[in-house]
């Protein structure tokens, strides 16, 4: 039955379409943050587009929530729509969508800003929504009370405030903000409920007797309800899927970028190690051209015939998803050679496979300063040794032997000075001590500096002197496993496994504090070992490196060994191992 004329028509809602429209306001407001994000990082021409493109689908979202909660209001009477109001309910969606987007993508946003759009956004808002509602034509007239009507204006701006506040904080995307960027939403898409739903409150409906004008108007069916949500959701999936597709185009081309602009050269390899792409610099190093090098075997460009010692070393570990670091020497298309420092670098591949990145670092100018102050420190080292040398033969034959001749002449002079005063009697025999002292002094000195027997009888000899006098003086217990056929070794072998020694058995008579120590030597086919073990309180792992330990390894690097130290409160062992050239085996 028909409301009489000026009766009240009560109107009811279908809670269904009540939440749809909620849900419809929620995802609009997503793909509003999410688009605030591409506005805010589009540049040169692409912004406006952006910005235009992204107010159309978020003008389409709220302008579809708009009239779902609309259509979710039924009354006893046939309502329909006038198509010109309708368009011009969304395209003030689709206005007050360009001006919220252009504000939250300022780079700034101030106070004022914010107000002033909130206020154009809100009032484009409420604008949308009695455009809508004045689309409506049916046999009723709708009464506004002013107070709901102000009050929806109000929740329309603060809305719009709080909305544009949360776009332009969740426009810059930043790690673990989806979670935030959803809550956001979802008071987004509450505030704009919340409008419409004061809005509607706003208005009641009284029934009239006029005919109403139904030209242009079309009359929405459940059908067309499904169709208008499911156009509106394509829309800004759209969006969405186009802001996702934009954004990882975005990083694609960064990491391009990053990796051609990558000051050391890399290459990617697929699973069968062929090259599936070189950067720049890898062309400028190697002098391939990346068609050169596409789909060719890694070893084929940098190493033909070669693949360096670290290949033996470290078997296809990049492959089991080791990293691999090490130095290498490499060859240039010209045939020319480079040291390098080499990383590889696995990936796991979305189908399960291993692909491997590998940088190469030039170090030739490195290596080349390395092996120069090498060379700088062992002619040092040489110099060294040959002034202990001279300063020791100079002690012994020169000093040495006239404190000798003097000890031997105040001998005589003693023995033909019986009538001596008993004082000068006793200063004599002082003088006597004194010379035989220093001349003890000089000829330990001597000993120390180089012993003569390092040179004439070899290092099994020098060693068993230098250690009975130091077992001597320091009273610690030395057990020496030195091999009866070590025979002879190269002179520099000899002299720096003396200094070894000489120095290992120094520190822990000063350090260690330890009453035994252990001197080892085990000559092997290709290298000589060197042990030197003690039992005392170790080394201090915040103890500074001293210059005994660094001469130690200098003197080892000078012949292409290598020093290792092991140190617990048990106890130190220095192990130093040299290699022997082929004549010397």
């Amino acid at each position: 039955m028909a409301p009489l004329d000026g009766g009240v028509i009560v109107g009811s809602y279908d809670h269904f379409v009540v939440v749809l429209s909620a849900l419809i306001a929620v995802f609009a407001s997503y793909t509003a943050l999410d688009l605030a994000e591409r506005v805010t990082a589009a540049r040169g021409a692409l912004r406006p587009a952006w910005l235009i493109s992204g107010a159309i689908a978020m003008g389409i979202g709220i302008w579809s929530m708009h009239y779902t909660a609309m259509l979710a209001f039924s009354l006893p009477v046939s309502i329909w729509y006038h198509l010109p109001t309708v368009s011009l309910s969304l395209l003030t969606g689709i206005v007050s969508s360009i001006i919220a987007l252009f504000v939250v993508s300022r780079k700034s946003l101030g106070s004022r800003a914010a107000l002033a759009g909130s206020i154009f956004q809100g009032t484009g808002i409420v604008t949308l929504h009695y455009t809508a509602m004045a689309a409506m034509r049916m046999p009723a007239m709708c009464h506004y009370s002013p107070a709901l009507v102000a009050l929806s204006i109000l929740v329309a701006i603060a809305g719009s405030m709080v909305s544009l506040h949360l776009a332009f904080f969740f426009r810059s995307e930043t790690t673990g903000r989806r979670l935030r960027k959803a809550t956001g939403a979802l008071g987004m898409g509450a505030a704009i409920s919340v409008m419409h739903y004061t809005g509607m409150a706003a208005v009641s409906f009284t029934a009239s007797a006029a005919v109403p004008d139904l030209s242009q108007a079309v009359r929405v069916t459940p059908l067309g309800i499904g169709g208008l949500v499911t156009v509106t959701m394509m829309v800004l999936v759209g969006a969405l899927v186009t802001a996702l597709v934009d954004r990882l185009q975005e990083r694609s081309a960064l990491l391009d970028e990053l990796f051609e602009q990558a000051p050391h050269a890399i290459v990617l390899m697929s699973a069968d190690h062929r090259v599936v792409r070189v950067n720049r610099e890898f062309t400028r190093l190697f002098g391939y051209t990346p068609q050169e090098s596409l789909g060719r075997r890694l070893s084929e460009l940098s190493a033909p015939g070669e693949l360096g010692e670290e290949s033996q070393r470290y078997p296809g570990s990049e492959w089991h998803g080791q990293r691999v670091d090490t130095e290498a020497v490499r060859r240039r298309k010209d045939g020319s050679r480079l040291q390098v420092l080499v990383v590889g670098v696995p990936l796991s591949m979305p189908a399960g496979d291993i692909a491997v990145y590998v940088m190469y670092h030039d170090i030739t100018e490195r290596k080349q300063a390395e092996a120069a102050l090498r060379m700088l420190s062992g002619r040092l080292l040489t110099l060294e040794d040959d002034e202990r040398r001279r300063l020791a033969r100079e002690l012994h034959d020169t000093t040495a032997q006239s404190l000798a001749a003097l000890c031997m002449n105040l001998s005589v002079v003693r023995e033909a000075t019986d009538t001596l005063n008993p004082r000068a009697r006793a200063a004599l025999d002082e003088s006597v001590t004194l010379a035989k002292e220093s001349l003890h002094e000089i000829r330990t000195v001597s000993y120390l500096l180089h012993p003569p027997g390092l040179d004439e009888l070899g290092l099994a000899s020098a060693l068993s002197g230098y250690i009975g006098g130091f077992i001597q003086r320091s009273g610690i217990r030395v057990e020496v496993d030195v091999p009866p056929d070590l025979g002879r070794l190269p002179q520099a072998v000899e002299t720096t496994v003396f200094r070894l020694v000489q120095e290992c058995l120094t520190n822990i008579h000063r350090h260690s504090g330890s009453s035994t120590a252990r001197v080892r030597l085990v000559r092997k086919p290709s290298n000589l070992v060197l042990e030197v073990e003690d039992a005392g309180r170790g080394i201090r792992g915040n103890a500074p490196s001293g210059v005994g330990i660094a001469s130690m390894r200098e003197r080892v690097q000078q012949l292409d060994g290598w020093l290792e130290i092991a140190s617990n409160p048990g106890g130190t062992t220095v192990r130093a191992t040299i290699p022997l050239p082929v004549a010397s085996t």
